[in-house]
């Protein structure tokens, strides 16, 4: 039955239009063009395939658009030609079935490639999240890797549970394991991995106190901040503390809706965000002081061409005094940031859970925002996460092998 599927019915040569159109057994079509046929040729003259390194060959400065078939043959297991350079190509029936551009499910297929498919969170999605994979089986098994990645691209948030219980001096190397498992971490101007935990020199918000921490976006301050962040619970606080996260695309899609004036207000206009001082980072095993200036501006919602949701950035913290636009239309900025604050307040907005020692989380800090309630400490025992970031590039091709790793297919060109 399955080869009966994939067998080609017919072959039409259209060369007014340079294409082939192709009937499959199963009744479906498409149309292959002759140019991107030739093109796409797995061949080892026009493909560099090996463990290390897929990509094409020849350049574009030498390849011929004009190159025509001068004559073909047609198989039930594919299709053979004979291009007008001399080369021969042949392209099993499965081959062009799952790379046909005439179906829509195979341009759907593709699409989901790029693990856009995010979803929107509402009070009762909410009620289910975050998703929890246990920390052993992410370690250990590529499925505790896609069970997790799957739900940080989906939700824009996961969480790893049941992870080690050690010393505080212990658990960086946890987040670098962890870090290693996904792939690159991301490095800013913290350094690699740090700590989140009160010092007397806070180069952060999250450092300077117990007190609460209000919602935002870390690094707003910075051209391209980094996508998403993780946090690692090393030593959790005596009471209070707890996590606390919104879905800034909930919040963006709740204003499209309902205040259309604020929605607009946020998406054209941008804010100035600017974060000076320094941070202590260790090189070579001693300590080195690391002085930033850092500056940037950014839409509180970021748009694609579409029109959809790219991005939401904020931090009141690092908000300087600065508008990039007139001073009459200030105001309306104001009364946009107010309302927008106000949403990611109501409860049936917001995610809370207080993190358990060993546990972890993953999420989208360029869609979601993050706060931290009021927390006490006994003297001695300080509240202590273990934190990095990372990039969509990194976290996306981690779950893209993921996939092809447990469902066996490698099949990506």
């Amino acid at each position: 039955m399955f080869l009966q599927r994939r067998r080609l019915s017919s072959v039409t040569k259209n060369d007014p239009k340079r294409w082939f159109e192709v009937v499959f057994k199963d009744g479906s079509s498409g149309k292959f063009p002759f140019v991107w046929l030739r093109d796409v040729c797995l061949d080892p003259k026009n493909y560099s395939i090996g463990p290390a390194m897929r990509a094409r060959i020849p350049m574009m400065k030498d390849f011929d658009v004009t190159v025509s078939p001068c004559s073909h043959s047609v198989k039930s297991s594919g299709l053979g030609i004979t291009w007008s350079d001399g080369h021969q190509s042949f392209y099993p029936t499965s081959w062009l079935k799952s790379r046909n551009l005439s179906d829509s499910k195979v341009l759907s297929s593709r699409k989901s490639q790029y693990l856009k498919d995010t979803v929107v969170w509402n009070e009762n999605l909410i009620k289910k999240l975050p998703v929890k994979v246990d920390h052993n089986e992410f370690i250990s098994e590529e499925s505790g890797v896609k069970k997790f990645l799957d739900a940080v691209c989906r939700d824009g948030i996961g969480m790893l549970v049941n992870g080690p219980q050690l010393d505080v001096e212990e658990h960086q190397n946890v987040v670098q394991k962890i870090g290693d498992r996904i792939g690159l971490i991301h490095q800013t101007h913290f350094g690699e991995i740090f700590s989140v935990c009160t010092k007397p020199d806070a180069s952060n918000m999250a450092y300077a106190s117990g007190k609460e921490l209000p919602y935002h976006t870390d690094f707003p301050s910075l051209s391209d901040p980094p996508q998403l962040q993780f946090l690692h619970m090393t030593q959790p606080a005596k009471v209070g503390g707890k996590s606390m996260f919104v879905d800034g695309f909930q919040v963006a899609e709740i204003l499209r809706k309902h205040h259309k004036w604020a929605f607009e207000t946020l998406s054209k206009t941008y804010l100035e965000f600017i974060e000076i001082g320094y941070d202590m980072h260790e090189k070579n095993g001693k300590e080195k002081k690391f002085d930033f200036r850092m500056m940037s501006q950014q839409k509180t919602i970021s748009l694609r061409g579409d029109g959809t949701l790219k991005k939401v950035q904020f931090g009141n913290a690092m908000r300087s005094w600065a508008f990039a636009t007139d001073p009459e239309e200030i105001q309306l900025v104001y009364d946009a940031l107010k309302l927008f604050t106000d949403l990611c307040y109501r409860p049936e907005n917001q995610l809370v859970f207080e993190m358990k020692k060993g546990e972890s989380v993953l999420w989208a800090n360029t869609r979601l925002l993050h706060a931290r309630s009021a927390y006490d400490c006994d003297p001695g025992v300080p509240r202590v996460l273990h934190g990095c970031y990372f990039s969509w590039d990194i976290v996306k091709s981690r779950l893209r092998l993921a996939n092809s790793r447990v469902s066996q297919d490698n099949d990506v060109i």
